[in-house]
């Protein structure tokens, strides 16, 4: 099991997105942990201080019981105050944070989008 928090360093300290990244049954070295980062930067680096904080977890699924499917759950919290969510399992580690990373990009496009949408419907 291992913990990482890190920041992007590329943004300003007041738009540092707070990456948190945690594993169970799943080693963290640093070349997942690089992967998870460059991921995620990819896949957020657009939204730019609209996002928090963000937490991934990785885990065993199957645990001591054999076989090797890994879930990557990662969390999103936007400004103002809302959360994304994604789940995706994988045989991989890296495989499974890729997945994970495209879905929660994807996700928070169509939430910023509706929210755009709303705001014009108003005027």
């Amino acid at each position: 099991m291992g913990h990482t928090t890190n920041h992007f360093h590329h943004l300003p300290e007041e738009y540092a997105m707070n990456l948190e990244v945690y594993g169970k049954g799943v080693r963290l070295n640093q070349r997942l942990r690089n992967h998870v980062e460059r991921r995620l930067r990819f896949a957020l680096d657009r939204f730019g201080d609209r996002i928090r904080r963000v937490r991934v977890r990785l885990k065993d699924t199957n645990g001591p019981k054999g076989g090797r499917d890994i879930r990557c759950h990662i969390e999103a919290w936007l400004t103002p105050g809302q959360m994304v969510l994604v789940e995706e399992s994988r045989t991989d580690p890296f495989a499974a944070v890729a997945r994970a990373s495209d879905r929660i990009g994807h996700s928070i496009s169509r939430r910023f989008g509706r929210f755009r949408d709303r705001f014009r419907r108003r005027r």
